[in-house]
C-alpha cells in the first residue's frame, strides 16, 4: 500500500491550494518519488498524510486523565484556555498519541476553518487526507531542526516533555560573530535541512551539538511513522457509506442533475398513467367478458331465477343431467377408480382409498406413487404424488 506525505503550505496562504511538496512511500516505508507538483497531477497513493506547517501548529504540554471524546473535547479547550491567543471556538484542539492507561500529556491547536477548507480541497481533488500530522511532532522530544521557509531561516525544536516552539532566525553572511542559538535549553541533537546547511556556519554551536544532515524527502517520510492525527472530533474522516452518500447527494443538487431528475420524474408520471389507463380497459373487458357469460349461462339455464356464480351453476346443472341419464361424471369415484388403475403400477395393490368429489387418494408400497405420477401425463391425467400417496383428480390440464 502507497502513502502519499503532503506538505502544506501556510495555512493563510493554502486556498486555492498551490503546488504541494510530497513524497511517495512504497507499503515497506521506501521513497518512490518526491518532488512538488499541483494537486491534481499528484501522484496516488492508497494512503495519504498532510503535515501542517510548524507556523500554523502549536504542540503544547498537557495533563488530562483517560476520559470519553466528548468531555475529552471539552476539557481540552478547558485546559488550554489561558495559553490560546485566540478563542477556542475559533481553533481545532486535538490530542496526541495517548499513554497505555488513556491520559493525554500533549496537544495541538490549529486554525480549524483554514484546515477545514483545507480538507475539502483535498478531498475534491481526489486526495482527502486520512491522517494530518503537526510539523513539530516530526521531531522526537529534545531534538531542534534549522531549516529554510518562506519566511527565512528559523528553528524547530521540542523539550524534552514534547512541547514544541519555533523561532525566526535572522542571520547575516557577513555578521562579527556566529550567532549562539537563541534556545532556553540547549537540544540534545540538531538536524539540520540541506537547503539550511549554507546558515550553519554562521551559528556559534555548542561543541557537544554535532548537526546531522536531513533532506526533505526524509523529514516528510518521518509522517508516515508518526501516531499524531489532528482528524479527530468534528474533523473526523467520515465512514466511506457516508461520504458516499454525502458525495452523491452533492452531485444530485447539480443543475444537471436537476434536469435528469425532473425528466425521470416525469417518465415515471407517464407511466403510471400509461399503467392506470391500460388496468381501465382490462377492467372493462373483464366487466363484459363476465356480462356475456351470466348471459351464455342465464340461456342455458332457464329456469334459474338468478345467475350467481355462473361456472358453478352450470357444472352443477351438468352434473345433475348425467346423473339424470345415467352417465358418470368427470369427478366420479368409478370414473377416478377406472383412471388410478390404468397408472398404478401392476401388481401393486393399494392399502389405503379415500375418496372427495372429484379427487381420489391412494395409498401404495414403496415407491409406486411416484412410478404411477410419471406414467399419468402421457395417459392425459392429472395425478400427484407425495411420499406414499398418489392423489388423481381428472385430466391433465
Amino acid at each position: 500500500m502507497q502513502t502519499l506525505v503532503l506538505r502544506l503550505p501556510p495555512l493563510a496562504s493554502a486556498h486555492p491550494l498551490p503546488e504541494l511538496e510530497y513524497a511517495l512511500l512504497s507499503a515497506n516505508g521506501k521513497l518512490q518519488s518526491v518532488g512538488r507538483e499541483q494537486v491534481a497531477l499528484l501522484p496516488r497513493g492508497a494512503r495519504v498524510i498532510a503535515v501542517v506547517d510548524a507556523l500554523d501548529a502549536s504542540v503544547m504540554a498537557v495533563t488530562l486523565p483517560a476520559m470519553t471524546p466528548a468531555r475529552l473535547q471539552a476539557a481540552l479547550s478547558g485546559a488550554l484556555e489561558d495559553r490560546l491567543l485566540q478563542d477556542a471556538g475559533q481553533l481545532h484542539l486535538a490530542v496526541g498519541p495517548l499513554s497505555e492507561d488513556g491520559a493525554v500529556s500533549l496537544a495541538c491547536a490549529v486554525q480549524k476553518t483554514a484546515l477545514q477548507q483545507v480538507i475539502a480541497d483535498l478531498a475534491q481533488a481526489g486526495q482527502e487526507p486520512e491522517q494530518i500530522v503537526p510539523e513539530a511532532a516530526l521531531l522526537a522530544p529534545g531534538d531542534a531542526l534549522l531549516q529554510t521557509s518562506e519566511q527565512g531561516p528559523r528553528l524547530l525544536w521540542r523539550d524534552l516533555q514534547g512541547e514544541a516552539a519555533w523561532l525566526p532566525l535572522i542571520l547575516a553572511a557577513d555578521a562579527a560573530a556566529p550567532q549562539a542559538l537563541p534556545l532556553p535549553v540547549t537540544p540534545e541533537h540538531l538536524w539540520v535541512q540541506d537547503q539550511a546547511q549554507p546558515q550553519l556556519g554562521w551559528l556559534d554551536l555548542p561543541p557537544e551539538l554535532t548537526p546531522a544532515t536531513l533532506n526533505d524527502a526524509g523529514w516528510m517520510a518521518r509522517a508516515a511513522q508518526s501516531p499524531w492525527n489532528l482528524r479527530q472530533f468534528d474533523l473526523a474522516p467520515k465512514h466511506a457509506l457516508s461520504r458516499g452518500w454525502a458525495g452523491v447527494r452533492e452531485q444530485l443538487a447539480t443543475p444537471a442533475w436537476r434536469r435528469v431528475g425532473a425528466l425521470a420524474g416525469l417518465l415515471v408520471a407517464v407511466q403510471l398513467v400509461g399503467m392506470n389507463a391500460v388496468a381501465f380497459k382490462l377492467s372493462r373487458q373483464e366487466q363484459a367478458l363476465r356480462q356475456k357469460l351470466d348471459v351464455t349461462a342465464a340461456e342455458a339455464l332457464p329456469g334459474v331465477p338468478a345467475i350467481l356464480d355462473a361456472k358453478l351453476q352450470v357444472q352443477r346443472a351438468l352434473n345433475d343431467a348425467r346423473l339424470r341419464t345415467g352417465r358418470p361424471g368427470d369427478g366420479d369415484l368409478d370414473v377416478l377408480m377406472g383412471r388410478a388403475i390404468g397408472v398404478v403400477p401392476p401388481g401393486v395393490v393399494p392399502t389405503a382409498l379415500k375418496f372427495s368429489p372429484g379427487q381420489l387418494q391412494l395409498s401404495l408400497p414403496g415407491d409406486a406413487a411416484a412410478q404411477a405420477a410419471a406414467r399419468c401425463a402421457p395417459a392425459g391425467l392429472a395425478c400427484v404424488a407425495q411420499g406414499d400417496e398418489l392423489s388423481v383428480t381428472g385430466a391433465a390440464p
